[in-house]
């Protein structure tokens, strides 16, 4: 992770990488996604749910990794993946519903810089397999609320979360993009109004090992059948010292 990274990551509490994947690999992703939401049944069981299938490979990216490696902990073998979801919107689809926000003890959620480096708790990793217009039903963001000192996650102020605030941002992306962003920033879904294309992308909760935030709900054939160097993503919580013993 560039050092300018780094600071968008801290200042803003979100990053975007604009074409991490190329052209091809988009279309190949996105004819799957699309086949396992709409038929299912035409593939085996291991494929038929998230993170199964095509985008398996997509757990460790390159660029992915070295994100993460940099907001949640150095060493891979402490980043586990929660959930894998695919957030799907046609025209009109979706609504507005802020969240998150502000400094908090609940480690799935807080945000810290300590010695140098950025501890992420919860981080998020979306791949947008179409194209995002700015302020068209892409997430929302206010820019630096994950180090705010006001409570705004549980004392939420009408004036701060309304869209036209002034305080929100979104972004633009080309397919096969990466927004990345910490939990711990106030964000929101929006209403998808781009007439071109519908939204298709997939959002990942990656954490620390030590935690966990979502109840499990990826069917045990699906990680079985994955790559052994991807399954040690969906290991049990515990604490790694163990390994030393």
């Amino acid at each position: 992770m560039s050092q300018h990274d780094r600071i968008v990551f801290d200042l803003k509490g979100y990053i975007v990488k604009p074409a991490v994947l190329k052209e091809q690999e988009v279309e190949v992703l996105k004819e799957f996604i699309l086949r396992q939401k709409n038929e299912p049944e035409s593939l085996p069981p291991h494929q038929r749910r998230l993170p199964g299938g095509a985008f398996a490979s997509l757990i460790d990216h390159p660029v992915v990794m070295d994100t993460l490696l940099s907001v949640i902990d150095p060493d891979r073998d402490k980043i586990r993946l929660e959930s894998v979801f695919l957030n799907y919107r046609e025209m009109g689809e979706g609504e507005w519903s802020p969240h998150a926000g502000g400094r908090t003890t609940n480690p799935n959620y807080a945000y810290n810089f300590h010695d140098g480096r950025i501890y992420a708790g919860m981080t998020r990793v979306v791949w947008e397999l179409n194209e995002v217009l700015e302020n068209k039903g892409g997430t929302c963001f206010i820019p630096g609320s994950h180090k705010a000192n006001y409570n705004i996650r549980s004392n939420p102020l009408a004036s701060l979360d309304a869209k036209d605030s002034g305080l929100w941002e979104s972004y633009s992306c080309p397919p096969g993009s990466l927004v990345i962003f910490s939990e711990a920033v106030r964000h929101s879904a929006d209403t998808w109004q781009n007439p071109h294309n519908p939204r298709i992308s997939i959002f990942c909760a990656y954490n620390h090992i030590n935690v966990r935030h979502h109840k499990p709900t990826i069917p045990p054939v699906v990680i079985e059948k994955l790559a052994p160097k991807h399954q040690r993503f969906f290991h049990e919580v515990y604490h790694p010292q163990f390994d030393q013993m």
